[in-house]
């Protein structure tokens, strides 16, 4: 076969991901050359030339893939626009009112102390989606280049140096054969490329592994439900923060939940659930209809109005899970190098500040005409020495806390951690990773290990193909599944008997189902909606055999996330 032809281009730096991480590093880096210029001029020293950069963004349009809660610290805005009130930044309220509440299947009860990490008075409600979008019309307001519906399907490597990312191919069949309106994936060749993908970055992957940059801890996760209502005007309260936990569950099980007022009597409400579960059947959708069923809950949403739905993973193991942060022509940013607080449920202004020190270590080897980790080191040594840092060394051992058990958690280690500055009983907790914990359905009860599908109401709750309509993805049927499992014998014949495949359950999207399979009578087969897929990476992410590996589709396909 004779090799493919493909475009090139080149680039002094690569951002791969338009989110708050790569957007804030893009316009940082152009803002502080900027500045370098302005002094030089003034002291006679030498410019720098101002580099030529380019963000690629695998959804659509800029934001239609950024989900979170969101409550976001403005630390680190401030630093990166320090007038970013005056020029409109996207903020939907300010909390004036943060509380902690304790929820049963009966009752609820809301904490007279509001616990410091849950203390978010002066945090911005804000939508992701908008915050980026604010963001990118700021970068290329600097001058900078972004090219949305561009997957990155694969690092382009010389020997023990990143040299660039190869696009997707367009128009493939789902036989993996070209269509007529076939188009290969272009090679971007960068200087320094920066890999800002969000949560298990498929890219990030390939590096971490490729290079071995694991952390101390294996990375661990949550997944979580969000959904947008409208609600009657006289239950709205904008400026509330609620979060909150589902009891007794939480004594077995860690869970939490958010509820943070938007404008237009709209209400942002999620709910976590981890990814360690020991219980094959763990659900995070069924948990998050589950919890709305709580009295509090159908009392705000009863009368009001579904408007979005959607799901992502989010990094729970905090400093000692994040991995080397560099390599030879490339840096890890935001969530794809673990950049979020999970104790203090904030990731937003983690990721930004990552960015913005990656940025300042970038001006730096442009300056030394040095992309090597000896400059780009630089970045590592800035985190250190950042309040970012200090964050994440306050709450290093928070999962692992939790992961003894969310009693020990609560009632031990954390309080301990506030009076030690971080430490609690052991430095470092040690655990491992959240698809080890599941337990064969032989070890169950033999009450537990029939899984009970789930009731939905059809007014608050709902089923997952009833959801998806609401996230707003869309994925051409004709191509190869981005969703690629290694064996799928397996599925049929090895994980239906050990672990009753949990991927039907552990996908919030209805992307997995088990269906009969007419050449093994009796038994049934993996039948993939990868049309459903909303890209929370759960999957790849939970499956006890680690056989399923999340890809980029084509490029510009997947969920919606306007305003979310």
């Amino acid at each position: 076969m004779a090799p493919v032809e493909r475009e090139s281009m080149e680039v002094d730096v690569l951002f791969v991901g338009a989110g708050p991480a790569t957007l804030a590093s893009a316009l940082h880096l152009m803002n502080t050359v900027k500045a370098h210029n302005e002094r030089a001029e003034k002291t006679g020293a030498p410019p720098i030339e101002p580099p030529t950069v380019l963000v690629i963004e695998k959804g659509a349009a800029v934001g239609d893939h950024m989900l979170s809660g969101a409550v976001m610290n403005p630390k680190a805005i401030a630093e990166l626009v320090p007038d970013y009130a005056s020029q409109g930044f996207p903020t939907e309220v300010v909390c004036d009112e943060a509380s902690f509440w304790m929820f049963t299947r009966k009752r609820s009860f809301k904490s007279p102390i509001t616990p410091p990490n849950f203390q978010k008075k002066g945090y911005h409600v804000v939508s992701l989606s908008n915050v980026a979008k604010w963001l990118a019309e700021r970068c290329e307001a600097a001058g900078i280049e972004i090219y949305p519906g561009f997957a990155g399907d694969q690092l382009l490597i010389d020997g023990s140096r990143v040299v660039g990312v190869r696009i997707g191919d367009m128009g493939v069949g789902r036989d993996g054969k070209p269509k007529s309106n076939h188009q290969p994936g272009m090679d971007i060749f960068a200087k320094v490329t920066v890999l800002g993908e969000g949560v298990r970055g498929s890219l990030s992957k390939q590096l971490i592994d490729r290079f071995d940059l694991h952390g101390t801890n294996p990375q661990v996760y949550e997944t979580g439900v969000k959904e947008i209502w409208r609600i009657k005007k006289e239950k709205h309260r904008p400026g509330r923060v609620i979060h909150g936990s589902l009891f007794p569950d939480f004594l077995t099980q860690f869970n939490g939940m958010w509820l943070y007022d938007m404008k237009d009597e709209l209400v942002s409400f999620g709910y976590v659930t981890m990814l360690d579960s020991k219980n094959p059947h763990n659900d995070p959708h069924a948990a998050a209809q589950d919890f709305k069923q709580t009295p509090f809950m159908r009392d705000l949403l009863e009368g009001g109005e579904l408007v979005r739905y959607g799901a992502k993973a989010i990094p729970m193991g905090g400093l000692y899970s994040q991995p080397k942060l560099y390599v030879d022509g490339a840096m890890l940013v935001g969530d794809s190098a673990g950049f979020c607080n999970a104790f203090k449920l904030a990731g937003i202004h983690m990721a930004m500040k990552s960015g913005m020190m990656a940025a300042e270590t970038i001006v730096e080897a442009i300056g030394a005409k040095d992309f090597s980790s000896v400059t780009l080191g630089g970045y590592a040594e800035k985190y250190r020495k950042s309040w970012a840092y200090q964050e994440h060394w306050e709450a290093r051992n928070f999962h692992g806390s939790v992961d003894v058990s969310p009693i020990f958690a609560m009632g031990i280690n954390i309080p301990l951690m506030m009076v030690t500055n971080g430490r609690g009983l052991i430095d470092p907790l040690r655990f491992e990773a959240g698809h080890t914990h599941m337990q064969k359905l032989a070890d169950l009860p033999a009450s537990e290990r029939e899984w009970k599908a789930p009731e939905f109401d059809g007014k608050v709750s709902f089923s997952k193909e009833h959801l998806v309509q609401f996230s707003g993805t869309q994925h051409e049927v004709d191509q190869p599944s981005h969703l690629v499992v290694a064996d799928t014998d397996l599925c049929r014949d090895v994980c239906s008997v050990e672990y009753g495949n949990p991927c039907e359950r552990f996908c919030p999207a209805a992307v997995y189902e088990m269906v009969p399979d007419p050449d093994h009578p009796g038994k049934k087969k993996l039948f993939i909606h990868h049309e459903n897929c909303v890209h929370c990476k759960t999957c790849d992410i939970a499956d006890p055999y680690q056989v399923i590996t999340w890809t980029p589709p084509e490029g510009g396909e997947g969920p919606d996330y306007t305003r979310m």
